[in-house]
């Protein structure tokens, strides 16, 4: 794996959750950084965003307060963030989709932390690997299927088009900005994004998305996808987004649903100062997540 040279999961690099991440037990979860900013929209500053959420996570209470257990001891390792400034954007995602399917194979759950949007492409590949029958869900401002922008297929702009020639079904949650031509698509494809719009509209949007499930979800959150008075440090902070209590209850409903959840990333933070909270918001929303998760799949979380 090309991790950026002489980095481990050590005072070099922060850790998820600190010190209090080292529990003693095997891990079930793993941690990757993937600061890939090479294309960018508007405001930039992707690169810095797996380390500051990694950085505010020791200010998180392990004891989570609304499962009442502490999800830490299920066992979280972080990797060294990988390497991915010295090499064109070909490279970079055959790297992530190596690092995803290197925690896959060792049956861990990976999260992976962006970086922009472009690493997702590849963690979808991976595990499309090895769940032939993947479902992705999207938190996102934008619907993110250009078929192209400013010159290459692999921008953050295209991910979604990309995972569509993947052939993986999918669900997007929170949109609220996209092109003429991104919408002429979705209409002749028939597909029905949870837009602001229709979730403000439709009390039952949450089950619907969840009927629409037919296999494992892998989560894909870009921060943007939260309303900017929760979440103001990315690039583009479109007003209206999901709020605290949303987001939540989506990945509550996901990680307890028939299928569950088998990977998730978080993509897109962008640190500003004076929005420190940003990061840790983002910290506590994967803490809260894999909460979910290990309540739903019966992981160990009891002390020894």
């Amino acid at each position: 794996m090309v991790y950026l040279e002489g980095m481990n999961s050590s005072a070099a690099y922060p850790i998820f959750l600190g010190e209090e991440s080292k529990v003693g037990v095997a891990p079930q979860i793993a941690v990757i950084s993937a600061p890939l900013a090479k294309t960018l929209s508007w405001g930039g500053g992707t690169e810095f965003g797996p380390r500051a959420i990694l950085d505010a996570s020791p200010a998180l209470e392990v004891f989570d307060d609304e499962l009442l257990q502490e999800t830490v001891q299920a066992g979280i390792i972080t990797r060294p963030p990988l390497a991915l400034a010295d090499c064109d954007l070909a490279e970079a995602c055959q790297r992530v989709r190596a690092a995803v399917a290197q925690e896959l194979a060792a049956g861990l759950f990976p999260v992976l932390l962006g970086g922009e949007h472009t690493v997702s492409g590849p963690a979808v590949a991976a595990l499309r690997d090895q769940y032939p029958d993947l479902h992705v869900v999207q938190v996102d401002a934008h619907l993110d299927l250009r078929a192209s922008y400013d010159g290459t297929p692999l921008s953050h702009a295209c991910v979604m088009r990309r995972v569509v020639e993947l052939g993986v079904p999918f669900s997007q949650v929170g949109i609220r900005s996209f092109s003429g031509e991104e919408w002429q698509l979705v209409r002749e494809r028939g597909w029905r994004p949870f837009t602001m719009a229709r979730i403000h509209q439709e009390a039952d949007w949450l089950e619907q998305l969840l009927a629409e499930i037919r296999g494992p979800v892998y989560l894909t959150i870009d921060v943007d996808g939260l309303d900017p008075a929760i979440m103001p440090a990315t690039g583009t902070p479109e007003p209206d987004g999901l709020s605290w209590r949303q987001v939540t209850a989506l990945t509550r409903a996901l990680a307890a649903g028939q299928h569950g959840l088998v990977g998730m990333d978080v993509v897109e933070l962008a640190p500003r100062p004076g929005f420190e909270h940003a990061a840790f918001t983002a910290a506590k929303l994967i803490y809260r997540t894999l909460g979910y998760m290990a309540k739903a799949r019966r992981l160990s979380i009891t002390k020894e």
